[in-house]
């Protein structure tokens, strides 16, 4: 038996890259306003409801409504994202590593996305919705019973039904939601 024939031994090599479980990109940047800004700062200028005046008298001074006028100001932020590869790298490699690491670069972008979107928004804590669970409020995780409250929150705020509305959860909400039959059950979820 050789001694070298170690040096026949066959090690195999692939010529793609599969990425680690990972979010791929951003999960809510379909869900905010996205604009163009020129500048360090953009101003979005917002009015809020007035009521109508029932008018009492024939020719009476039309009264003056003073519209809530508010400016929201929104300030740009740079994110980096960079790695080397080396010329000789590229030599020695199977694979063409640009189209992989520039996928990994969009994935990391979008979560940076996602992260900076969920630092803008704003919590109003007088839209916490308490469920009540057997004559007490109780926090059993996220039902229907949730939802449908979360929804009667927003309708009674006036919140425009037609623009969409997005509810984020994480995997254990989603569970729980998922363990209930009204969710899962097709004689309750396929109503016209």
């Amino acid at each position: 038996m050789s001694v070298q024939i170690t040096t026949a031994f066959v090690e195999q090599y692939r010529g793609n890259v599969a990425h680690l479980v990972q979010q791929k990109g951003s999960r809510l940047r379909g869900s905010v306003r996205v604009e163009t800004v020129v500048g360090n700062n953009a101003f979005f200028e917002q009015i809020g409801s007035t009521a109508a005046r029932k008018r009492t008298s024939r020719h009476s001074d039309t009264p003056r409504m003073d519209s809530p006028h508010s400016r929201r100001r929104v300030s740009l932020a740079d994110y980096d994202w960079a790695d080397l590869i080396d010329g000789e790298d590229r030599v020695r490699m199977l694979i063409l590593p640009t189209g992989p690491y520039a996928e990994a670069a969009s994935f990391a972008m979008g979560r940076a996305m996602d992260d900076a979107i969920i630092d803008a928004t704003s919590y109003d804590s007088s839209n916490t919705v308490d469920v009540q669970v057997g004559g007490s409020a109780t926090d059993v995780g996220l039902n229907v019973e949730k939802l449908r409250a979360a929804k009667e929150v927003l309708d009674a705020g006036e919140v425009d039904p037609d623009d969409s509305r997005f509810c984020v959860v994480n995997a254990k909400q989603l569970r729980n939601l998922l363990a209930e039959t009204e969710v899962t059950s097709s004689d309750y979820n396929m109503v016209n």
